[in-house]
């Protein structure tokens, strides 16, 4: 669908003849331009909207002329370079089916409302048929509306960024399965109040509970070799427990600044 730039009126009659080319490719003297707000594509005095073949790429662009990125639009997921991918969407969740990694929840109610208490997301075993593998970089990223998220015992990595800045989450349920546990993975969720490392993680990245300053109890298992540097920065209000000496120094040798009083080696507990 083409727009004229100087129009600001459009004829229903024309928006109909339009839709019938929505997915043709456009012209070769089209071009790529960007300005402060996205990407668009133009050629001559108008630009694409909707649903368009580039190149081989189909892309997006909203009713502004403004390509998508990293979003999910009738069913179908533009990546972070707004080209559209073969995921599974379903109930908000994008995945990639071959990998069986969630690459992006986008439904509505993740974002803060005004007055709402919080909403709580189980994340499926199994979505369209792809079992749950992974948890994408950034996959969950500013969904500021959930609560509680409970993740399914077929998950064994947590990537970078994927909970970061869900500034209401409040308790989240990793499964014994999990063995890795990405850089910034739970930056800056200032209401969680718990968290239980289970016995399958064997590293945990930098920062990945970085300002977490809610944060009253953190239970490390000894399976955990690696702890990255600041991964519990800004965890002021937390006793952490843990299974041995080692576990202790990893946290105290990882830049986190945590008072080695609030470190407690269970076996040690009269």
């Amino acid at each position: 669908m083409m727009i004229k730039l100087k129009l600001t009126k459009v004829m229903a009659s024309s928006l109909i003849l339009a839709s019938v080319f929505a997915l043709n490719p456009i012209g070769a003297s089209a071009e790529w331009k960007k300005d402060s707000k996205g990407w668009w594509y133009t050629e001559g005095d108008s630009w694409a909207t909707g649903l368009r073949e580039i190149n081989g790429k189909q892309y997006y662009f909203d009713k502004t002329g403004y390509m998508v990125e990293d979003k999910i639009v009738d069913n179908l997921y533009f990546d972070s370079n707004g080209a559209r991918t073969e995921y599974i969407c379903a109930d908000g969740f994008a995945v990639d089916k071959l990998t069986g990694t969630i690459i992006k929840f986008s439904r509505q109610d993740a974002r803060v409302r005004p007055g709402e208490p919080g909403i709580s997301v189980v994340i499926p075993r199994e979505i369209g048929g792809v079992e749950i593998k992974g948890i994408g970089g950034k996959a969950f990223k500013i969904c500021t509306n959930i609560k509680s998220i409970t993740i399914p015992d077929s998950v064994t990595n947590i990537e970078d960024w994927t909970f970061s800045d869900c500034y209401k989450l409040e308790s989240i349920t990793i499964p014994d399965s999990v063995t890795n546990i990405g850089e910034y993975a739970f930056v800056k969720c200032v209401n969680l109040k718990s968290i239980t490392i289970p016995t399958s993680v064997t590293s945990i990245g930098d920062s990945a509970f970085r300002e977490c300053n809610k944060l009253t109890s953190i239970t490390i298992p000894d399976s955990v070799t690696s702890i990255g540097d600041y991964a519990f920065s800004d965890c002021n209000n937390a006793i952490f427990y843990v299974g041995n000496e080692k576990t202790k120094q990893l946290i105290l040798n990882s830049n986190s600044k945590i008072d080695s009083n609030k470190i407690i080696i269970k076996s040690q507990i009269i």
